[in-house]
């Protein structure tokens, strides 16, 4: 099984990009996130870390993926026809995260939140890329436990998730809470695989206004890969 840890990751976000999503026009507030975000990049790390696997067994509702079983009805149609996978974690980095947290202010360590968010997405689009040039996918689907209905995925399988992909913790930073919710909270988790068209949770997802849906509820989606 091939395993890589991409740590060198570019920050592509400006203070105009984060100005304009934050909406702020006072001159107050401007000049308070300009210093706010050159040490946010100061001291971003986004990282990401995957490793390949192979689906070696599906009974449905259980998955048996790089000898690690999950249990999941809707990751069993996923990957009814997939072979090789890419298990995954990406953050925004601890040493960002950890800074943010001395933020006592509400609306600033929301401005935080947002800084460290897109951070996150650049360390996904990196991890996106490396893996279609590496494999030479051109469309590349992604399913994430915790993401959309809690039935989809539970988020306990986090730690299986986990332990197949090996290092987490020492290589990254990220770990898991007692609800298995990850630290730090602008990271994700799941499994790429190449697919014909692409798939995302959003389609199984019922929540109204999520500011990050990326295709519509879609519930027949979840039947077939």
């Amino acid at each position: 099984m091939e395993r890589f840890l991409l740590d060198n990751i570019p920050v592509t976000v400006t203070l105009e990009d984060i100005i304009q999503t934050l909406r702020l026009e006072e001159e107050e507030d401007i000049d308070l996130i300009t210093g706010l975000f050159a040490k946010a990049r100061e001291l971003a790390r986004p990282k990401a870390l995957y490793r390949t696997a192979y689906v070696e067994e599906i009974q449905s509702p259980w998955v048996t993926i790089g000898g690690v079983t999950f249990t999941s009805d809707v990751l069993a149609a996923r990957m009814e026809d997939v072979h090789k996978v890419f298990a995954y974690v990406c953050t925004c980095g601890v040493e960002v995260d950890d800074w943010s947290h001395l933020e006592k202010d509400n609306v600033v360590s929301l401005w935080l939140d947002i800084i460290k968010e897109r951070f996150l997405h650049d360390a996904v689009n990196v991890l996106r890329d490396d893996v279609k040039n590496r494999y030479g996918l051109d469309i590349l689907s992604s399913i994430n436990p915790g993401s959309g209905d809690v039935e989809n995925w539970p988020i306990t399988q986090q730690n299986q998730l986990f332990f197949l992909i090996g290092g987490v913790r020492p290589e990254t930073g990220i770990h898991l809470t007692e609800s298995f919710l990850m630290l730090p909270t602008k990271s994700t988790s799941g499994l790429l695989y190449g697919s014909s068209t692409e798939f995302v949770n959003c389609l199984l997802c019922k929540r109204i206004n999520c500011p990050n849906r990326r295709a519509e509820y879609t519930p027949r989606a979840g039947a077939r890969a």
